[in-house]
């Protein structure tokens, strides 16, 4: 369901996502207890500890239930007008706001990105009716008023509103402008997301990377390749004795490492083709930019969804070779699993500039004549 809309406003809600979250927990919870119960009852005399914890289990999901639904039940108001955001316990003007965002919280290498929690930083004076943010005590609100820091307060998190994130970045962009913060300020100073690059000033081709293979070397790479399904096509021949005399052409024992290696073949063959087919790509144009690393599909991404472009050192390695990095228009999502949270923001690193021609030298501008203000190097 979308957010509510009129008069140049825009409303989220959490009551209906919170509910209905509650309730599936708690039916699922309350059915282990039950079940737990008649295991319990049922299994007299027999050990007690597995009914026990399935109880246990159970019964802390009715905990966590409950405390949705009473989440779900607590006052909550998100507007966002052009006048500003409005809450249950305060009202505060886009002047009282240093900035806004989707600030995605860190997350460790084994799960997934977790969905972003809608942050604010008040102008130095402005406070909230709540707790700031934790590790933003009284000392925090102190330097915070002599502009030594930034107090930050979470508003909500969007995996409970009852709209999608995209709505909620979209009213924000629109509303907010400039104090819309889209990128690390480090990376991009807060710009409005309708001022466009240059992208679409007249006609420019779209401009090709890949890397400098020599002619004799490529086509050594091409007949390699020839030659490895040359030679797994040979190793497919003993099946045409098995189906015209019904036998192998060698023992039966013999079976499995003919089958692993036919396998290896195919498979090295296939791939050392597709390699040399499709190498490493880099394209770059004015409707956006993609990498197509080697053998694999391009990721594509237009200039509509990208709020900043970067050369530099990956995200969290201690390699300084540089490497061209894309931060995401917030609330886009992007078909792309690996990703990087830098100071709350994703950044999706795509292709290592040393392993083209002419490096982040040639490539940088390159891309800055695309992407305009985007573009921080």
């Amino acid at each position: 369901m979308g957010p509510q809309q009129g008069a140049g406003r825009v409303e989220f809600t959490v009551g209906r996502r919170l509910a209905r979250r509650a309730r599936t927990t708690l039916a699922f919870a309350g059915a282990g207890v039950l079940a737990g119960l008649a295991w319990l009852v049922a299994g007299r005399g027999g050990g007690v500890a597995g009914p026990l914890v399935v109880i246990v289990l159970s019964s802390a999901g009715l905990w966590g239930g409950w405390s949705e639904l009473a989440r779900s039940r607590k006052p909550f108001r998100l507007r966002v007008d052009d006048f500003g955001i409005t809450l249950h316990d305060a009202e505060l003007s886009w002047e009282q706001i240093d900035a806004v965002a989707l600030h995605h919280p860190p997350r460790s290498d084994d799960e997934s990105q977790p969905p972003p929690l809608l942050v604010l930083w008040p102008a130095p004076g402005v406070g909230l009716p709540r707790r700031p943010d934790r590790g933003q005590g009284v000392l925090s609100n102190v330097l915070a008023d002599a502009g030594q820091v930034r107090l930050r307060y979470t508003l909500a998190r969007t995996h409970d509103l009852d709209q999608s994130v995209t709505d909620l970045a979209g009213a924000l962009a629109r509303h907010g402008g400039a104090r819309f913060e889209t990128a690390p300020r480090a990376v991009r100073q807060p710009t409005p997301l309708s001022v466009a690059g240059p992208e679409h000033r007249g006609p420019k081709p779209e401009v090709f990377f890949t890397p400098a293979i020599p002619g004799p070397a490529r086509t050594a790479r091409g007949l390699a390749a020839g030659a490895l399904l040359a030679l797994a096509a040979v190793l497919l021949l003993p099946l045409a004795d098995l189906a015209t005399r019904r036998e192998l052409p060698f023992s039966p024992v013999l079976f499995g490492p003919w089958f692993a290696v036919t396998a290896a073949a195919w498979w090295l063959g296939v791939h050392s083709l597709r390699r040399w087919r499709r190498p490493l790509r880099l394209r770059v144009g004015p409707d956006g930019l993609g990498v197509r690393d080697v053998a694999g599909t391009e990721f594509w991404v237009p200039w509509e969804a990208v709020a900043a472009v970067t050369v530099g050192p990956c995200p969290g390695a201690s390699d300084t070779r540089q490497w061209l990095i894309v931060w995401p228009v917030p609330g886009v999502p992007l078909a792309r699993e690996s990703s990087h949270v830098v100071d709350g923001h994703v950044a999706h690193v795509l292709v290592r500039l040393d392993r083209l021609p002419g490096g982040a030298e040639r490539i940088g501008p390159a891309v800055q004549s695309f992407a305009g203000e985007r573009f921080s190097a």
